[in-house]
Parts: structure tokens; C-alpha cells; sequence
């Protein structure tokens, strides 16, 4: 008993030395536009990060805004517990419905533009939660991408 509650004070101490690192957030990858479905258009994509530490944590909640020229397009939540591996990355996958109208609000003013260039920039700002051992990190999310029509 005595040699149980040693190895178990001494893992706790060597654990609790160890210093938590940020979780990095590396951008996006794979924006694709998915469709059109109800005057809605459909965007996918997948958020980067990297987990530097040693345990492994849970995805708690996303919280993102996806905007063209500071007008919100579309707001995104995302309720899925994710797990975190130890010492690697990790994907997020986002979806989104962006309103035809108010993507036509935007783009109006830079109609010449788009035909001209056939893409439009939109850029994803907000923050992720992620939790390990009662930790938990929100992560900003600051990261612009072009779409290609």
C-alpha cells in the first residue's frame, strides 16, 4: 500500500512539473464550396492546430465568423467533442451556409471586380475552447482565404 501511494505521489509530482504549452492555431485548409442549397451557399472547410504538450484535451466549442469587407457572412458553432491527441495536429471540420443576399450585399459594391477576378477574400476571425485536465485554452482564430467561384 505504502509503495502505491509513492509511485502515485511521485507521478503526480513529475506530472505537475511539466509546463503547459499553447495550443497553436496553424490556419485552414481545404475551403470548398459545396453547393448552393436553399439560397444559401454552402462552405466547408477544415481549422489547423497543433497540441505541443504531452496529454491529450477535448475540443470544447468553436466560435467563428467568417466576413467579407467587415460584413458578417456566416456565424459558426461548433458542438462536436473533438479529442486532442498528444504532440500533434489536429483538424476541426467547418461548415457553413452563407445567405446568397447577403453575399450579393457584399459583393455588389465590387461587382466589376469580381468578374474581373472570378474570387472574392473572406476572412475567419473568432476563437476555439479547448480543455485538458481542467485547463482550459481559447484559441484566436485570425486567418483570411481566398474562394475561388
Amino acid at each position: 500500500m505504502k509503495k502505491a501511494l509513492l509511485f502515485l505521489v511521485i507521478s503526480i509530482s513529475l506530472f505537475s512539473c511539466k509546463e503547459y504549452e499553447e495550443i497553436q492555431f496553424l490556419g485552414l485548409k481545404e475551403v470548398k464550396v459545396n453547393g448552393i442549397k436553399e439560397g444559401s451557399l454552402l462552405l466547408s472547410t477544415k481549422a489547423v492546430f497543433n497540441n505541443p504538450n504531452d496529454f491529450k484535451g477535448k475540443l470544447k466549442s468553436a466560435n467563428i465568423y467568417v466576413l467579407l469587407k467587415g460584413d458578417t457572412l456566416a456565424h459558426i458553432t461548433h458542438i462536436n467533442k473533438i479529442t486532442v491527441g498528444p504532440n500533434t495536429n489536429f483538424d476541426v471540420p467547418l461548415s457553413m451556409e452563407v445567405s446568397m443576399d447577403q453575399l450579393q450585399k457584399g459583393l455588389l459594391s465590387n461587382l466589376a471586380s469580381l468578374f474581373k477576378k472570378k474570387s472574392v477574400e473572406l476572412t475567419f476571425k473568432g476563437n476555439i475552447k479547448v480543455a485538458s485536465f481542467g485547463f482550459t485554452q481559447t484559441i484566436p482564430i485570425s486567418y483570411k482565404e481566398g474562394i475561388e467561384f
